[in-house]
């Protein structure tokens, strides 16, 4: 019975998903085992190091910096809001000292040894620390001070402040500062620090929104401050200061999961969405019914795996108001071992290895099943699983002897897993059993690498200058970095270039990888010497290895980036492959066309989904370029579009031909019209003489003359003119990029602050993209498009094109209502003049490729009572446009995205 079949395939698929989860999470546990055994390690040479931990004061300059008897002093911490989304924090520090006191003349020689004065005053140190972390600078004390001497008491009062500051919406992985009294400070020598002799203090103000809960005797407390005196007797244990905002508009103000983050979600599901619907459509496109059945239960699967992970939220809250989607939280490596690993860095990982390393095996056998319907080479395959392994061995000489047994239950874990789905590839039988090896393949490389991206191990060393990374490592650390995207890079050349030889090939893999990592990268800072190669894992993995761990959406951005690129790259090809022949453009050439307007679409997701996930009008434009498409492309025109794309030029030519003449006629009849009014009634021709032209003039033409006129205007400016579909859609993207070029330059000239080529790619050409995919798929596949001819499809393409547009801007403004307005218009008036002009260029490129000027089909004399009005508004729109453009490109007119901050390292372990 076939219901009872697909039950216990069903039940088998779940059984095997089952195994392979369990095998992963056993490698993952015996993994975080000797990752918690490293970082204590690590923890144990960095406290034996010789060098001075960050931010410890120098024993050399401990004495020189104490204030002597007779001084005193306070240190006042402020927090105070700038603007409507700017919080400022303000530290002071006030010292009354004898003029007898070296430490005067210490300062007035060097203002700037104010900040080991700092480091050894009470409650200097964490002050500083946190003023520092506040905007993620690692700078908090002051570089200069001030001095004033009174003449009756010879008493010196010093002065210094440091102001940092950070911004509302950042605030969120912040949450707390904490101000921490009980430690005693420490020199670089690990000995105690004497408290200077005198009466210090400590205060507090921060307002509402914000709170502070504190341990200790105040001396004065009010609702939005608090004063301490520093001594053994009355200082705090701690000072908690934490972020309580109230939140208005679009979010919730309560509840563990925000407005913001449930529109984050459903943006995903829609990209989810929109992918699977591209990939249905393709199956459809080929005829492929197995193909078509997979992706349908894969659908189910996975939107079944959706919900359930919102409605484990919902109940558990697992995720806190689900910030992994819109905000980066940074966690640190020493407090793993106590704390344990939160689910949301293993999820990262598990989405990582899979994306990275699963996903490019899976996508090669996905184009193989379209084309072939044959699995992919083993070579191939071989070539595609390889980094995976490489991915184990590597880790293995990063962490060190430690990690033997880790890296062999892994390996022995994700062969187990392969093993399972190989095993029950070969009893399915039918269809799946050619493509066994390759599945096993797939879940080997994703299981490796889920685990290995949990912890990238370091074993650190002591040197004389305090902490590094041994060479060993710190060279192999290269080669790891260069894994992460060798298989997406080998997937791209399999898929694009499959007949280069495989030396060509090897040697264009670190080519091309080298191209794809970032220029520079913000994380820069660490507490120990580390090689140029870690900066760029932070920015892939999100870990500084051996210190601390990034979670949140914008990990996993780098990865989307180069998966989007080598998408459209992969599309653009099979396009070029099956419409390089006139008269041909494939079977899925919808399909394809369609999946081109949508990645174009995500491009500014996959740049930068922390800024456009939690909008909904990402979701809303993701739907919009589903729904523009299938209005664009009817299914019901497909015959008649592949008649009129397999006209030849010829044929071409005669229809256009037959429409010049049909014109001529008609406009000959016309004017003699016109002109007989006068010669009738002055007796010139007579209505013999008149008759007999008439019928002369209309014995050319068919009975119904405007039928035939449209129909021949349908089919002779409908068509493609002899050109291949691929040479059309190279042109009319070529056009779409000139005319819109005033709006792109300005963001492509900021690509260059990005901090590489496929986030300049994605963010900086958010709509420039947009513009070039609809116009190309309006050069290839334009005989398909709604419309009759090239004006009228041009005017479908703009109604389409359009608010995708308007709703992919709306995360990037933020200028007052009437800026935006204006912005608005002018991208409205950007999109008109595309489709304008390029529907101007197709008529004169139709016409010529029919060997005749532009004015033997486009009748000028009927358009001359237009001509004023049209040329007065287009010539003001562009001196508008101009106007506007000039004084606004200075500010932030288009808003060029700037790239994003860094989480501050004081974020708590929970979100």
């Amino acid at each position: 019975m076939p219901g009872v079949r697909w039950g216990v395939r069903v039940v088998g698929a779940l059984v095997t998903l089952g195994f392979v989860v369990g095998c992963g999470w056993w490698a993952l546990e015996r993994w975080d085992r000797a990752a918690y055994a490293l970082i204590a390690a690590n923890d144990r040479v960095e406290r034996n190091s010789p060098g001075p931990p960050s931010g410890e004061p120098d024993a050399a300059d401990t004495e020189r910096a104490r204030p002597g008897r007779g001084g005193s002093g306070e240190i006042s911490v402020r927090l105070h809001r700038r603007g409507q989304d700017e919080w400022l924090l303000t530290t002071r520090y006030r010292l009354s000292l004898k003029h007898t006191d070296p430490l005067v003349d210490e300062l007035r020689i060097d203002p700037t040894f104010i900040e080991d004065v700092i480091a050894v005053l009470p409650g200097g140190l964490v002050s500083s620390l946190n003023s520092g972390f506040f905007d993620v600078s690692y700078e908090g004390g002051p570089r200069w001070c001030r001095l004033s001497e009174d003449p009756q008491d010879g008493t010196v009062t010093v002065t210094a402040e440091h102001t940092t500051s950070r911004s509302e919406a950042n605030l969120f992985p912040l949450k707390t500062l904490n101000y921490s009294f009980v430690n005693d400070v420490q020199d670089s020598n690990g000995l105690k620090v004497a408290p200077p002799p005198g009466q210090w203090s400590w205060s507090l103000e921060a307002p509402a929104p914000w709170g502070f809960r504190f341990s200790g005797s105040p001396t004065v407390q009010t609702t939005d401050s608090v004063r301490f005196v520093l001594s053994a007797k009355t200082r705090p244990e701690f000072v908690e200061v934490v972020f309580k905002p109230t939140y208005q508009g679009e979010e919730a103000d309560a509840g563990t999961v925000t407005v913001t983050g449930i529109k984050a979600v459903l943006s995903l599901l829609a990209a989810v969405a929109v992918t699977i619907a591209a990939g249905l459509g393709f199956a459809r496109s080929v005829g492929a019914s197995a193909l078509r059945r997979s992706l349908t239960l894969g659908t189910g699967l996975l939107a079944c795996a959706g919900l359930g992970l919102l409605v484990c939220d919902l109940v558990t809250e697992l995720w806190e108001e689900l910030y992994w989607l819109r905000a980066a939280a940074q966690y640190w490596a020493y407090e793993m071992p106590a704390n344990g690993t939160p689910f949301e860095l293993g999820f990262q990982g598990v989405l990582l290895g899979t994306l990275l390393f699963a996903l490019p095996l899976l996508a090669v056998c996905g184009e193989r099943l379209v084309r072939t319907d044959r699995p992919p080479p083993l070579r191939h395959v071989v070539a595609l699983t390889l980094p995976a392994a490489a991915l184990l061995i590597a880790s293995r000489v990063l962490g060190g002897s430690l990690w033997t047994w880790p890296m062999v239950a892994c390996a022995l874990a994700a062969s187990a897993a392969a093993g399972a789905v190989f095993l029950a590839s070969i009893l399915a039988g039918g269809a799946a059993r050619p493509w066994a090896p390759v599945l096993s393949a797939a879940v080997f490389a994703g299981v490796a690498a889920s685990v290995a991206l949990e912890f990238v191990p370091v074993a650190l060393e002591r040197t004389s200058e305090g902490i590094g990374v041994p060479f060993r490592p710190g060279l192999v650390s290269w080669p790891l970095t260069y894994l992460l995207l060798a298989p997406w890079v080998t997937a791209l050349l399999v898929l694009i270039v499959p007949h280069l030889s495989r030396t060509v090939r090897i040697a264009l893999v670190p080519l091309l990888v080298s191209a794809l990592l970032p220029w520079w990268t913000p994380y820069l800072d660490a507490g120990y010497a580390h090689p140029p190669s870690f900066p760029l894992l932070v920015q892939l993995t999100g870990q500084r290895p051996a210190e601390s761990f990034l979670g949140g959406i914008r990990v996993i951005a780098p990865t989307f980036q180069v998966i989007w690129l080598t998408c459209v790259l992969v599309l653009l090809a099979q396009l070029r492959g099956a419409g390089r022949s006139p008269g041909s453009w494939g079977a899925s050439a919808r399909a394809s066309c369609t999946a081109l307007l949508l990645l174009a679409a995500l491009a500014p997701i996959a740049g930068d989904p922390e800024v456009w996930l939690p909008h909904w009008t990402t979701a809303a434009a993701l739907a919009v370029v589903w729904l523009g498409a299938n209005v664009l492309l009817p299914a019901e025109r497909e015959q008649r579009a592949a008649r009129l794309h397999a006209l030849t030029g010829a044929a071409h030519a005669r229809l256009v031909n037959s429409l010049a003449r049909a014109l001529l006629y008609a406009e000959g009849r016309h004017r003699f019209l016109t002109a007989s009014r006068g010669t009738l009634a002055d007796s010139e021709v007579s209505p013999e003489e008149w008759e007999r032209r008439w019928r002369s003039l209309r014995a050319p033409t068919a009975p119904d003359a405007a039928r035939e006129a449209a129909r021949l205007r349908a089919a002779a400016l409908g068509g493609s003119g002899g050109t291949a579909a691929w040479a059309n859609g190279v042109a009319a993207a070529l056009v779409s990029g000139l005319l819109t070029l005033p709006w792109t330059a300005w963001p492509a000239w900021h690509g260059r602050s990005y901090s590489g080529l496929p986030e300049a790619v994605t963010v900086a050409g958010a709509a420039t993209w947009v513009w070039l995919a609809h116009g190309f798929v309006y050069g290839y596949l334009y005989p398909w498009i709604r419309g009759r001819g090239p004006v009228s499809k041009a005017g479908w393409l703009w109604a389409v094109m359009a608010p995708v547009q308007l709703l992919l801007l709306w995360p990037r403004l933020r200028l007052p209502f009437d800026q935006t307005a204006l912005t608005v218009c002018l991208l409205l008036a950007q999109s008109a003049v595309m489709a304008l002009g390029l529907a101007l260029y197709w008529e004169v490129r139709l016409i010529h490729r029919a060997d005749l000027l532009w004015g033997h089909v486009r009748n000028f004399r009927r358009l001359s009572s237009l001509a004023a009005p049209v040329s007065t508004v287009l010539v003001a729109a562009v001196a508008a446009a101009v106007t506007v453009l000039a004084s606004s490109w200075a500010g932030d007119l288009t808003a060029p995205e700037v790239p994003p901050s860094l989480p501050s390292p004081t974020a708590t372990n929970t979100p």
